[in-house]
């Protein structure tokens, strides 16, 4: 065999393993990066993390690929908002006022229960909010958690706990403030 066969043969195998990996993992990064950040952002981060993983598919762990891509999409995004915060702080010196975007605006439907919710989950630290949401909405375990954020499972399932017992303080609090009889449990 030739080395050209070779890397073609390599080329291949590459090819098929990157698209096998875009067919499992782009809906779900997708509707990861869209539940943190809007439309156009979500989809930069996306593709960005795919030439990530086509460009570094060595370091991509086996058996790991999918929770390997939400670290990934995770950092960006990450970086995303920093400069996002950036770009925005430099606006509001130049006194420059951003109109706020259609799909800001509240939903006029939205229950009560459901404006004390998203207010208690603003109120926590940007770290417990990722915990909980990537237990709810990604629907991932302690130990996937885990490779996503770079700790142990052990550690991913103390931080889901104390970030749940912190949303329920929070919600019993507003609960409390708004006259509700509620409980967050």
């Amino acid at each position: 065999m030739t080395a050209m066969m070779a890397v073609c043969m390599l080329a291949a195998h590459d090819e098929a393993w990157f698209r096998h990996l875009y067919a499992e993992a782009y809906r779900p990064l997708l509707a990861y990066a869209r539940r943190r950040v809007d439309a156009a952002t979500a989809d930069e981060v996306v593709a960005d993390t795919f030439l990530t993983a086509w460009r570094r598919r060595d370091d991509v762990p086996e058996g790991s690929e999918r929770l390997w891509l939400f670290g990934v999409a995770r950092n960006m995004i990450r970086n995303a908002t920093r400069s996002s915060r950036r770009r925005q702080t430099a606006h509001d010196r130049l006194r420059l006022v951003r109109p706020a975007a259609a799909d800001e605006a509240v939903a006029p439907e939205v229950s009560e229960r459901s404006t004390l919710i998203a207010a208690a989950l603003a109120a926590l630290s940007e770290a417990d909010r990722e915990v909980l949401m990537l237990v709810a909405w990604e629907e991932l375990s302690h130990a996937e958690i885990g490779q996503v954020l770079g700790i142990s499972a052990n550690a991913s399932a103390i931080r889901v706990h104390r970030a749940r017992k912190r949303l329920a303080a929070r919600l019993d609090r507003l609960d409390d403030a708004s006259g509700g009889e509620g409980s967050a449990s």
